[in-house]
């Protein structure tokens, strides 16, 4: 009778999950060589293919199996290893988080975590940027995710940013293609890096704008855009795919990119934020 060595099931949920082999390698803290060779290794004592080789991860049928089964496998080694170890990890970890960014990865981010580490509580706070960063220098959070212009040169770790493009986002096509009218905008507030690059874009290019409807709630922001009150810009990866939406048009102009990273204290965070800041990275990586 053959044995599955837990690593490998770890492995292949991670990369299920995270939607990669080089995502799952950093999360894991191996080489995307050393994950391959573990998938490699695992089909080999299953004696099948588990991944559809082709330009997405997709599962064939004994991986959909194995893929179950072992992450009930998964959790009964972690539930074992922390009730008689006793050295669960555990603690709160307080996170801030742009609104659009929140609904484009944090979900998933924090149901891998909460797999692994069931016993760390993450309390959200959700705003503009402006208003996280702020609140991050106040001390307020442990972690925050915040939206800024992008920087010619970015010093900081690889994995505590993404650049983003900016594109149109809108309902009507007649609103981004020749509109003679003023432009009728749907933003966040004053402070908001998307509704600074807009407005300033369009000025540039000479072309007349109006905020027709400003809100706090992303959900808001994305009502009135399918109402056809007007049209709003947001980084391309968190754009809802029952929306519209271009880099240019017309009567558009391209807009710049923008820069979304983590801001932390390397040397306050404890054991419990540390584990938050490597799924974050992960989910960044992978909006």
């Amino acid at each position: 009778m053959k044995n599955i060595p837990t690593d490998l099931l770890r492995t292949f949920v991670t990369i299920k999950d995270l939607g990669g082999f080089t995502s799952a390698g950093e999360l894991l803290g191996r080489s995307q060589p050393a994950i391959s060779l573990q998938v490699k290794k695992l089909e080999e004592i299953l004696n099948t293919k588990i991944f559809l080789r082709g330009s997405s991860l997709e599962l064939t049928e004994d991986g959909e199996y194995l893929y179950e089964a072992a992450r009930q496998i998964l959790e009964i080694n972690d539930q074992i290893i922390a009730k008689i170890r006793g050295d669960n990890v555990s603690g709160k970890v307080r996170l801030g988080i742009p609104n659009d960014f929140e609904l484009a990865f944090l979900p998933k981010a924090l149901r891998n975590l909460s797999r692994v580490y069931p016993n760390i509580i993450v309390e959200v706070d959700s705003e503009i940027s402006k208003v996280i960063l702020q609140r991050y220098q106040k001390g307020y959070y442990d972690i925050a995710l915040a939206m800024e212009r992008a920087k010619v040169n970015d010093e900081r770790d690889s994995r505590d940013y993404r650049l983003e493009s900016l594109e149109w986002v809108y309902k009507d096509s007649r609103l981004i293609d020749g509109y003679d009218d003023p432009i009728p905008l749907i933003a966040y507030p004053q402070g908001c890096v998307y509704r600074s690059i807009m407005e300033e874009s369009l000025q540039e290019h000479h072309h007349p704008c109006r905020f027709m409807y400003t809100s706090t709630s992303l959900l808001g922001i994305f009502s009135a855009v399918e109402e056809g009150l007007g049209i709003t810009a947001m980084a391309k990866s968190v754009i809802p795919e029952h929306l519209k939406h271009a880099a240019s048009s017309k009567s558009l102009p391209e807009l710049e990119r923008v820069c979304i990273g983590l801001y932390y204290k390397e040397r306050e965070l404890n054991i419990a934020s540390r584990h938050v800041l490597d799924f974050l990275r992960s989910g960044l990586a992978n909006i």
